[in-house]
């Protein structure tokens, strides 16, 4: 009840966005959201959700969009509160990411790239709504509980920068195998390359420079040198009580926006 006694009606508008994704047939991205509405269900059921909780609700689904992000290497973001339209829990592909294939848009990668993308991006639905560290403006959005999450379904994101370092395995793999999807077989690129495994050649004409970061606080440094310079950030290193040595961050990575 308001405060004039009147009944508050709660309303989901998400089954009808999902239903006009499904039947919007003159939309380029029609299928792929049909297709990514539908993998988000199974990794909810399968994954993030599998056992009813008599003591709350289920994991929201999320609302598949596809935009911009104007920077190649962000592969998706997931918008926390909620994006222009008021909506919540909306993760959103970065459209530079798809080419046009027999009149339809595929996402370059591979459908196994994809999936691990959307799984990384419903992690982090996961912990907003039942995670314990809950992520605050300014905070690392990779942090340890959603690395351990991740690692525990088969992804393997690098702490703070989020990039996967290898392809996934566990149960995503097992997945996989069963959908008849099958596992890239032109990788690791690059052994000990710690970037995404999927990540597009450089751009020529872009900065030498390579991007460090802490694994802890999210520090970062650029420098001209190509192989592991060992930089040691003493402030983390002081409070952890042993040396905490900053990683690379380099190619794609997955964003997570605060929305307003």
């Amino acid at each position: 009840m308001n405060k004039e006694g009147v009944p508050i009606e709660n309303f989901d508008p998400k089954p009808a966005i999902k239903r006009n994704a499904e039947t919007a047939r003159d939309w380029e991205y029609h299928e792929e959201a049909e297709y990514l509405y539908g993998m988000a269900v199974l990794f909810k059921d399968r994954f993030l959700d599998p056992i009813l909780h008599t003591d709350r609700g289920r994991l929201p689904d999320p609302v598949i969009s596809f935009d911009d992000a104007r920077n190649r290497k962000v592969l998706a973001s997931y918008t926390l509160h909620r994006n222009p339209q008021g909506l919540l829990d909306e993760i959103t592909f970065n459209t530079v990411h798809y080419e046009d294939q027999d009149s339809k848009k595929v996402w370059k990668f591979g459908r196994w790239a994809q999936l691990e993308t959307l799984l990384h991006e419903q992690v982090h639905l996961w912990q907003e709504n039942f995670g314990e560290h809950k992520h605050k403006p300014g905070r690392v959005a990779h942090d340890k509980e959603f690395v351990t999450k991740c690692e525990s379904l088969g992804l393997h994101p690098l702490p703070v920068v989020g990039s996967h370092h290898r392809v996934a395995d566990g149960v995503f793999s097992q997945l996989m195998g069963e959908m008849g999807i099958p596992r890239p077989d032109d990788v690791p690129r690059v052994k000990g390359d710690k970037r995404d495994w999927f990540r597009p050649q450089p751009e020529k004409g872009k900065s030498s420079l390579h991007k460090w970061v802490c694994p802890d606080c999210g520090m970062a440094v650029r420098i001209g040198v190509n192989t592991d310079p060992h930089l040691v950030h003493d402030v983390c290193s002081e409070t952890r009580g042993k040396k905490v040595f900053l990683i690379r961050h380099d190619g794609l990575s997955h964003t997570i926006y605060g929305g307003k």
